[in-house]
């Protein structure tokens, strides 16, 4: 593994209990010191959620697009697979990310949601 340099803490309150780095140069992210692997796509869609762990994240805002861009079959469900393997990687961690379906995602640490479903 190359070295990594330049690592960036994110802190919210969301991820508390959690040691959250990410390197941008390197699309790197490290969750309590386990190296957490990502597509460079991957990246650029965690690490918005990751930086609002707790509050919802648009679409537009995920995709980098216009707000009022439409978003396409196609591209929902492309997001759609991409945020399933995210969420599957980062299960581990006790965080999760949920669907708001006509708006976008949330990260929320699983320890912090309110009365899951069956």
């Amino acid at each position: 593994m190359p070295e990594v340099t330049s690592l960036q803490q994110v802190e919210r309150p969301q991820l508390q209990g959690h040691h959250v780095q990410h390197s941008d140069a390197q699309h790197l992210l490290l969750i309590d010191g386990a190296v957490v692997p990502c597509t460079p796509g991957e990246y650029d869609l965690l690490m918005p959620l990751l930086k609002h762990a707790g509050e919802p994240v648009s679409f537009p805002r995920l995709l980098g697009t216009e707000r009022n861009k439409t978003l396409t079959r196609s591209l929902r469900q492309g997001l759609t697979q991409q945020m399933s393997r995210l969420r599957g990687r980062l299960w581990a961690f006790g965080l999760d990310i949920l669907c708001l379906n006509s708006y976008g995602y949330l990260l929320l640490s699983r320890s912090n949601e309110q009365g899951e479903e069956i």
